[in-house]
């Protein structure tokens, strides 16, 4: 490089730090990296990409594991990766090299579906915000619908934190039975199973395709004697011969219920609780955090009235059911994401 450019570099530099938004033009410029590579990896896990880059593959092989037909996009776009640090090239082969983009060729679930989830859910509220607040009351996305595989698989982030919460709960109370609520892939109903060999467990989810799925993976794993999932509406599902639950879950699911029917499903519950059961809500709760925030923005820009709970509102909601809390504890340490556990009064 000349003296010549140097002195043109650094005049431009200092006009950028002396304009009148400098520092919010420096600001801005790394945000827009810090997008691009989360857009590189979000492709990534949208695509095939990610498993063809495990290991080191030329731009025809490549082109053969994708059925690209455009190696010259495909070309620019494995060069946006390299200049991220996400890929390594060496001679005429790439190859994921990041830690996120090698979780992501590696198959890693969680990280999979976050990164997947930035491209349209997570992004889409913001993009098209000004016609959502044009909508009228009721309407909105259907996200919840479009990518309910994906949010289930990012929501587990939370899993490590919630599991060990349920298994106190089980060793606190020793229960015969439970019911895990909107149980989903059955990563809770699992973490139920697991926490005392006696106990059996219902699981309900209102999607039946879900509920096949779940209980064919955990039959595989030797679930199938304590475990029964059917489909159902927790608002109108009745379980069989009347049976009562000595233990009710609701993880990560409360905020899909709009708020003027939280108290119902509530009450609702406590009926279907033995004498001495215990019903358990777990949920991340508003203010208190960027994520919270963007949770509460992305719930409420969907079609219907789902909403974060604010702060203190599933208890008070419990108490209006005709429960006493007995506990409310903040199981993640950055995040407002509360473990509610109530009894019938």
């Amino acid at each position: 490089m000349s003296g010549r450019e140097r002195i043109s570099q650094l005049r431009g530099a200092i006009a950028t730090t002396r304009a009148k938004h400098g520092a919010a033009r420096l600001l801005a410029i790394s945000d827009s990296r810090s997008l691009v590579r989360s857009l590189f990896l979000a492709s990534m896990a949208e695509t095939s990409l990610g498993l063809a880059l495990v290991r080191p593959a030329t731009l025809a092989e490549l082109c053969e594991r994708t059925q690209c037909t455009r190696p010259d996009r495909l070309r620019a776009w494995l060069d946006v990766g390299v200049e991220a640090g996400e890929l390594r090239v060496r001679g005429d082969r790439w190859q994921a090299h990041g830690r996120r983009a090698r979780a992501i060729a590696e198959g890693d679930a969680l990280i999979t579906a976050q990164y997947r989830s930035m491209l349209e859910y997570q992004s889409g509220p913001y993009a098209h915000l000004g016609a959502l607040l044009r909508c009228k009351p009721g309407e909105g996305r259907l996200d919840l619908e479009d990518y309910a595989g994906t949010i289930a698989e990012a929501s587990l982030a939370a899993a490590p934190f919630i599991e060990p919460f349920l298994q106190q709960v089980v060793s606190d109370r020793h229960p015969v039975n439970a019911l895990d609520v909107g149980c989903g892939s059955g990563e809770y109903t699992r973490a139920l199973l697991d926490a005392d060999p006696q106990i059996a467990v219902v699981g309900i989810d209102v999607a039946p395709d879900v509920v096949d799925e779940t209980r064919d993976r955990m039959r595989a794993d030797g679930y199938g004697s304590r475990l029964t999932l059917a489909a159902g509406d927790v608002r109108t599902w009745e379980p069989e011969s009347g049976t009562r639950f000595d233990l009710i879950a609701l993880c990560n699911n409360v905020y899909y219920l709009p708020p003027d029917e939280r108290a119902d499903v509530f009450g609702r519950l406590r009926h279907l609780l033995s004498s001495d059961g215990e019903l358990v809500v777990v949920s991340l709760t508003r203010p208190g955090s960027i994520a919270s925030a963007h949770l509460h923005l992305l719930l409420s820009c969907q079609e219907g009235d789902a909403a974060l709970p604010a702060r203190g509102e599933i208890e008070h909601a419990l108490v209006e059911a005709g429960f006493d809390v007995v506990a409310s504890e903040m199981l993640v340490p950055t995040e407002p994401f509360v473990g509610v556990r109530a009894r019938p009064r």
